[in-house]
C-alpha cells in the first residue's frame, strides 16, 4: 500500500559514498550530492567536496590527487535516515574538476554516470536481418558489457540498418518507435513499455509532504488518433495503419482524447516514403499517439527525500485537484542532498517531442571535415577527358560556387558500369547536369544525370501517351523506340537505317544509296541501286517450294562453272528467239527415246 514519504524515523539524513566497493574516508567534507535519473537519458550524479580548511596540516588537493576519484572508478551512493540507507545511484566516475575563486577555498566536483554511458561514445554501422526488435536491442546492450532488460516485441525485421549512429541514440529511437521507455536502474538497462499500475509505494499529498509542485495540462499536442502511411511496393500505392486509443495510468479527469477536441484536428497523419511493413507501421502510429497521451499531463513534484521513486513507476498524487490527482507515471527522479537535508523531485509525464527532435542524432555531414554542401546542385560540363587522376571523371563547374574557378572533377553514375564493359554515355561539353555529393562532401561530386531546358531542348516533343523514346548522339546517330506503333528504328544521319515494325509487320534495311531489303508477309524484297554480288567460299543453294525465275530486262544471263548441269523431273526446255546454239569442244551427245531435229 502506498504511503507518505514522511515517517517517524527521519531525524538525521545519512549519506554514504562507496568507491570501488569501499566507503570513502570520513574526513572528506561533502558539500552536496545530486543524482538525476530520467527516461531516455543516462543517469548522472554530481558530488561536491570541500578541500581542507587548514592547508598547512594537509595537502590542499589531497582529495583530488588520491586514488578515490580517478575517472573509471566504480561509485555507489546510498542515502537514508538514521543510517538506514538505500542505493540511489550506481555508476562510474567520468570527470573531476576543481573550482576556486579569490577569497575562498577551492572545491572538488566529481561527476559520475551510470555504466550506460559507454553506449554514448562512438558511431557504429551494423546490418540486422530477420530479428525481433527486442532481440537486436538486447544484443547491442549485452555486447557492451551491460545487462539488458528488454520487453519482448513480436514484429520481425527482415532488414534493419544502424548507420553511423551512437548506440544510445539508436536504442532510444527504436525504443520510442515501439512505444517503450529507456532507463538505467538496478544495474540493468531497461527498455520497457510504460507501466499502468506499478506503484513505487509512495503517495504525495499537497499540504502534507510536498515542498513544491509544478504541473500542466496541455492540449497543444493532442490528436484524435494517428494514421501512418508508407509505400507498398507490391500494390504500388500508399498503405496505412491507424492507432488505437492506448490504455495508460489513471491521472486527472480530462483524457488526452478529450483534449484533442481543443486543437480540433480531424486527422493526424505521419508519412514515410519507405516501404515500411504494415505491422511496423501500426507500431509507429501507436507509439506516436501513446507519446502524445503521456504528454498531456506533465510536471514536477518536490518532497522530502526518499529512495523509493524510480523511473517507470507509478506515484500517487493527492490534494492537487481533480485535474492532477491520481496515478502519475514517473519519468524522472532527482535527489539533492546538501546542508543536512534531502529533497527528492520526481517528474511525471513525457516530453511531447521525440528524442530525434531534441537531439541531433545523425553523423556530421561531410564527416565534419569541412562545411557540407546540401541537396542536389546543377553543374555545367567543362571537360570530359584527361582526368589527372585517371579515374574517368568529368570536370564540371558548379554555378553557385562561382564561374572563376577551375571546377570540380565529378564521377559519373551509370546504370551499368563494370570493368571493361558497361553503359558508356558521356555528356557533351556545355551540358547542364545534376550533381550529388558523397556524404555531402563538396569535394566528391557525382553526376546523376543530364538536364533538358529551353536552352538545351530535346529532339522530340512529348505527347500525352509518351510514345517516343530514343537515343540520339551528337552527330545524330539515332535509335528510336515508337511505343505507339511498335517500331524500332536504328538510323544514321546519312540515311542508313534498320527498321523493325510491328505496325507494318515488316523489317526493312536500307542504305543511303537506296539499296533496300524488305521483309513482309508477302516475302522478302531486295532492291539495289546497281549491281548485286553474292559470294561464298562454299556452296550457294537456291531452293523454292514453287518457281524460281531469273530474269533481266536488258542484259544477259550467264552461267559458268567447271561443270554445268541442268536437270528437270518433267520437261526441259531451252529456247532462243533469235538463235540457239549447243556446242562443245569435245564430244556432244543428244539422247532421247525419240530425237526430233527440225
Amino acid at each position: 500500500m502506498a504511503k507518505s514519504p514522511i515517517t517517524s524515523e527521519m531525524d538525521i539524513v545519512s549519506l554514504t559514498i562507496l568507491v570501488q566497493g569501499k566507503k570513502i574516508h570520513d574526513s572528506y567534507q561533502i558539500i552536496s550530492c545530486e543524482v538525476h535519473k530520467e527516461a531516455y537519458k543516462v543517469s548522472t550524479a554530481t558530488i561536491i567536496f570541500a578541500f581542507p580548511y587548514n592547508p598547512e596540516e594537509h595537502n590542499l588537493f589531497e582529495i583530488s590527487e588520491g586514488p578515490d576519484f580517478v575517472p573509471g572508478n566504480e561509485i555507489a551512493i546510498k542515502a537514508g535516515y538514521n543510517s538506514q540507507e538505500e542505493y540511489i545511484f550506481k555508476g562510474i566516475i567520468v570527470n573531476q574538476g576543481i573550482s576556486a575563486t579569490s577569497g575562498s577555498l577551492p572545491v572538488l566536483k566529481v561527476k559520475c554516470s551510470d555504466k550506460a554511458v559507454k553506449l554514448t561514445l562512438g558511431r557504429f554501422s551494423r546490418y540486422y536481418s530477420a530479428q525481433k526488435e527486442s532481440d537486436l536491442l538486447a544484443g547491442i546492450i549485452n555486447d557492451s558489457g551491460l545487462t539488458a532488460a528488454v520487453d519482448a516485441t513480436g514484429f520481425i525485421h527482415q532488414q534493419l540498418v544502424q548507420y553511423e549512429a551512437i548506440d544510445w541514440d539508436f536504442i532510444v529511437t527504436r525504443a520510442q518507435a515501439n512505444g517503450m521507455l529507456v532507463y538505467f536502474e538496478n544495474d540493468k538497462l531497461h527498455v520497457k513499455k510504460p507501466v499502468i499500475d506499478d506503484s513505487c509505494g509512495l503517495v504525495l499529498t499537497f499540504g502534507q509532504d510536498v515542498y513544491s509542485f509544478n504541473g500542466e495540462l496541455d492540449a497543444r499536442f493532442q490528436m484524435p488518433g494517428v494514421t501512418a502511411h508508407s509505400w507498398n511496393v507490391e500494390d504500388q500505392k500508399l498503405q496505412e495503419a491507424k492507432s488505437m486509443e492506448p490504455v495508460i495510468h489513471d491521472q486527472g479527469n480530462i483524457s488526452g482524447k478529450k483534449l484533442a477536441d481543443v486543437p480540433g484536428l480531424s486527422a493526424y497523419e505521419i508519412n514515410t516514403t519507405g516501404p515500411v511493413d504494415q505491422p511496423e507501421l501500426a507500431l509507429w502510429a501507436q507509439a506516436d499517439l501513446l507519446r502524445a497521451r503521456l504528454a498531456a499531463l506533465r510536471g514536477k513534484v518536490t518532497f522530502i527525500g526518499n529512495a523509493l521513486p524510480q523511473v517507470n513507476k507509478i506515484i500517487d498524487l493527492g490534494g492537487f485537484g481533480n485535474r492532477f490527482n491520481g496515478k502519475a507515471l514517473i519519468s524522472s527522479v532527482r535527489h539533492l542532498i546538501q546542508a543536512g537535508t534531502w529533497e527528492t523531485t520526481i517528474g511525471f509525464g513525457l516530453d511531447p517531442e521525440w528524442y530525434h527532435e531534441t537531439r541531433n542524432i545523425n553523423a556530421p555531414q561531410a564527416g565534419g571535415l569541412l562545411p557540407a554542401i546540401h541537396g542536389l546542385q546543377n553543374g555545367i560540363v567543362l571537360k570530359i577527358d584527361d582526368d589527372p587522376q585517371g579515374e574517368h571523371r568529368i570536370l564540371v563547374q558548379v554555378p553557385v560556387m562561382g564561374t572563376s574557378g577551375e571546377g570540380i572533377w565529378a564521377r559519373q553514375a551509370l546504370d551499368y558500369a563494370t570493368s571493361g564493359k558497361g553503359h558508356f554515355f558521356r555528356p557533351e561539353v556545355g551540358d547542364e547536369v545534376v550533381l550529388g555529393f558523397l556524404n555531402d562532401d563538396p569535394r566528391y561530386a557525382v553526376i546523376l544525370g543530364s538536364l533538358y531546358s529551353s536552352n538545351h531542348p530535346p529532339h522530340y516533343t512529348s505527347d500525352q501517351q509518351n510514345s517516343i523514346k530514343a537515343i540520339i548522339t551528337n552527330s545524330e546517330l539515332k535509335i528510336e523506340f515508337n511505343d505507339k506503333d511498335k517500331i524500332l528504328t536504328i538510323e544514321t544521319p546519312a540515311g542508313n537505317s534498320f527498321v523493325l515494325s510491328d505496325k507494318d509487320k515488316s523489317i526493312t534495311v536500307a542504305d543511303q544509296q537506296k539499296n533496300k531489303i524488305t521483309m513482309t508477309s508477302s516475302g522478302i524484297s531486295m532492291e539495289s541501286c546497281k549491281n548485286v554480288v553474292i559470294k561464298a567460299p562454299g556452296n550457294i543453294d537456291l531452293m523454292a517450294g514453287q518457281n524460281i525465275v531469273l530474269k533481266t530486262s536488258g542484259g544477259d544471263v550467264s552461267l559458268e562453272g567447271t561443270n554445268v548441269e541442268a536437270k528437270a523431273k518433267g520437261s526441259f526446255s531451252a529456247q532462243g528467239n533469235a538463235s540457239a546454239e549447243l556446242k562443245a569442244s569435245g564430244q556432244t551427245t543428244v539422247k532421247g527415246a525419240v530425237v526430233i531435229i527440225n
